[in-house]
Order: C-alpha cells, then sequence, then structure tokens
C-alpha cells in the first residue's frame, strides 16, 4: 500500500474472466494506495481494456498528485484514447509520456507548470494546433521527444518553447505540402532524424546550442542548416544535393564533427565544413549507418579545399577517425591531405570496412608511407 511506483501491464491478460481478474487487481491496489507521493504511474494496456476504466485510473493519480505518467495504448484496430481532462491541468506531473494509440485531444485550457519532459511517440493528433496548444501551457518544459509515424495526416509541425533545453524529432510522415518550424532560443541539445517531405522548414537561432544531430533525406534550405552555426558538437547525416547553398556558413564553435560518408556528395559537404570550421578539433567519418539515403562512391579524385589548407586542418584539428574506410583513390586522396596538412593531430585511426587481411595489410602500408605534418601523431589502425 505504500509503494510509490505503480505499473499495471495487461499483455499476459488475454480471457474476459482473466481481464475481469486483472480490472480489479488494479482498482483495488491503486485506490488502496497510500504512499505520502505517488511517484509514477505507468500503464500498458490493450484494446479490452475499456477506456472508462483507463480515464477513472489516471484521474485517480492525478487527484493523488503523481509526478510521472506514462500511458502504453496498444490497439489492432486502430482506435485511440483520449486523456482525461485532469491530465491537462495537473499542478503536480513532471513527466509526461504517451505511446501509440493515445489521441491528443487537447481541452481549450491547459495548465502544467510543473512539467519538464514531455514524449510523444506515434500518437494522434486532432489537428495542427493539437501541439502548439499543449506547449503553451508548459512554460517550464526543459525536454521534448516527438516521434510521428507514417499514416499521422496532420500537416506541420509547429515546436515553439522559450525553456526548451532538449528537443528530438523522429519524422517518418511523407504529406506533401507540410511545414515544419523549431523556436527554442534555449536549446541545447537537438537531435532530429527527418523522412518528410517538408515544403517548409524553419528553426530559429539557437545561440545556446552545444550538441546536434541531424540526419534528413529531402530538402534541407541553408536557413536550417544556418540556425546550427554556434553548436560544438554536430552530427550530419544528409545528402549535399539537398542543401541549397552550403558554402558561407561559418561554424565558429564547432570543435567536434561527425559526417556520415554514405549519402551523396558526402565529399564535398566535408569540404565545405572543413573551410568554415575554424576551431575543429576532432574529425570522424562514419561509414556505417541504417539510413535510408542510398551511399554513392567516393569519386575517383576528391577535389581538396581551393587555394589555402583550412585553418582549422593547420591549428587545431587533434583527432581524426574513419570507421568504415574503403581505401578506395579518392579516399586515400582525402586521408593523405589530412595527414599531411594537419600539424596539430595526435591521432588517425582507420577501421576498414574489409575482413580481408591482406586488403588491410595494404591499406596500412599506404597510409603508413604519407609523411605527417604532426611530429607526435600516432597512426592506428583497427
Amino acid at each position: 500500500m505504500l509503494v510509490p511506483q505503480l505499473r499495471y501491464d495487461d499483455t499476459n491478460h488475454n480471457g474476459i474472466g482473466d481481464y475481469t481478474i486483472f480490472s480489479q487487481f488494479v482498482y483495488r491496489s491503486l485506490l488502496s494506495n497510500k504512499a505520502p507521493v505517488l511517484q509514477h504511474l505507468h500503464l500498458n494496456l490493450g484494446a479490452r481494456c475499456p477506456a472508462i476504466d483507463i480515464a477513472l485510473w489516471i484521474d485517480v493519480a492525478v487527484s493523488r498528485r503523481v509526478r510521472e505518467l506514462e500511458v502504453l495504448i496498444r490497439s489492432p484496430w486502430n482506435v485511440s484514447f483520449s486523456l482525461p481532462s485532469s491530465v491537462y491541468t495537473s499542478d503536480t506531473l513532471e513527466t509526461l509520456r504517451l505511446i501509440d494509440f493515445v489521441l491528443l485531444n487537447i481541452p481549450s485550457s491547459v495548465r502544467l507548470p510543473s512539467l519538464k519532459v514531455l514524449h510523444l511517440r506515434t500518437i494522434d493528433y486532432v489537428d495542427d494546433a493539437s501541439l502548439p496548444s499543449l506547449l503553451s501551457g508548459c512554460p517550464n518544459l526543459e525536454e521534448l521527444f516527438v516521434e510521428r509515424h507514417e499514416e499521422d495526416l496532420v500537416m506541420g509541425v509547429t515546436v515553439a518553447v522559450p525553456s526548451l533545453q532538449r528537443l528530438s524529432m523522429l519524422d517518418r510522415n511523407d504529406v506533401n505540402g507540410s511545414r515544419y518550424v523549431i523556436d527554442a532560443p534555449s536549446l541545447k541539445c537537438l537531435n532530429i532524424r527527418d523522412e518528410a517531405l517538408y515544403d517548409y522548414r524553419q528553426i530559429e537561432n539557437m545561440p545556446e546550442l552545444v550538441e546536434a544531430y541531424v540526419e534528413i533525406t529531402k530538402r534541407v534550405p541553408h536557413k536550417f542548416l544556418r540556425s546550427l552555426t554556434s553548436v560544438r558538437h554536430l552530427s550530419l547525416c544528409l545528402s549535399l544535393s539537398e542543401v541549397t547553398c552550403p558554402s558561407g556558413m561559418i561554424f565558429s564553435q564547432l570543435v567536434h564533427l561527425n559526417l556520415y560518408t554514405f549519402a551523396e556528395g558526402w565529399w564535398t559537404l566535408l569540404t565545405y565544413m572543413l573551410q568554415d570550421s575554424p576551431k575543429l578539433r576532432v574529425l570522424k567519418l562514419i561509414d556505417k549507418h541504417d539510413s535510408v539515403l542510398c551511399g554513392k562512391e567516393t569519386p575517383i579524385g576528391w577535389k581538396p579545399p581551393s587555394y589555402v589548407v583550412p585553418e582549422c586542418i593547420l591549428f587545431s584539428l587533434e583527432a581524426f577517425e574513419w570507421i568504415g574506410y574503403k581505401g578506395r583513390r579518392g579516399d586515400r586522396e582525402m586521408a593523405t591531405y589530412v595527414l599531411m596538412n594537419a600539424a596539430c593531430l595526435r591521432t588517425a585511426k582507420f577501421s576498414p570496412e574489409s575482413n580481408d587481411v591482406g586488403t588491410k595489410y595494404q591499406m596500412l602500408k599506404e597510409l603508413a608511407s604519407v609523411p605527417t605534418a604532426s611530429t607526435s601523431s600516432q597512426l592506428l589502425f583497427d
């Protein structure tokens, strides 16, 4: 009766009589709970559970001043459950996680002053205003996770939260004519994995941004990338053919860059990033990934930065790593360029894609024969 965390899962209760026993147990244990603070209520419920019961259990938890609420609804008939209105006016709720067949039916008044963490995974929305209406009532929200599914018919995503510090967005929606707006001036961490075909993308300036992972497969406008120029740690997974005018953006604070090397034009994107990141200290090229982007071969000859060696290569780059190194001509030229010009380089690590011992040995011989600008650099070969 004093347990502060309650988890109810009906996965193993399939029969009608069996489910009645489960439901009675939930009512008894929930209503008799006397814990001073109800820290956590987690509901993992299937289609057999009546909506009126779910709503009542959540109402009881809210009246008990619950701090963390997680609702996962499994519905083979694609029927969504609407949360009771009491959830949207809870003074104590700090974490809210809604998963699968939950309908975000927002009342006219939303007031969640304590909410700091909000996760919305493949849920349903009444209309485009549902998410903005919910967020408008969360003045202290710090973390937001939004995952949209392919059947989601809502045309746009708008996130405008001044207090937000961590944002993750996974979007597999492929509806033409949709839009995408993020306005979060306090954001420190951004994670975007986006396979959607948006006509309009906009991210306002994020001067506090420290870390970002960006995987976008379609339509990446120049202004979108420009909003990331204050970031310190950046992972880029996108095709240059989808980027409009990538040059001229100075990443003045960038010290760590991860670049995924399977997307079309990645070698040219790398050239731009080297030219425009004067403080870069760590460069990691990664070939292994499960994205839907189609990999392209490195060109026969790699075109290095024009005229002068980039500032970061000469004065700041300390670590260079290549995961999935193939040893093709373009790869060798790129690796050679870094080794021969990076005067501050401490380690250069290569992890070949091939498992053939002879091929690996040949790659090692080629790289070991390159004269390095740094007298203290170490060549590491996995």
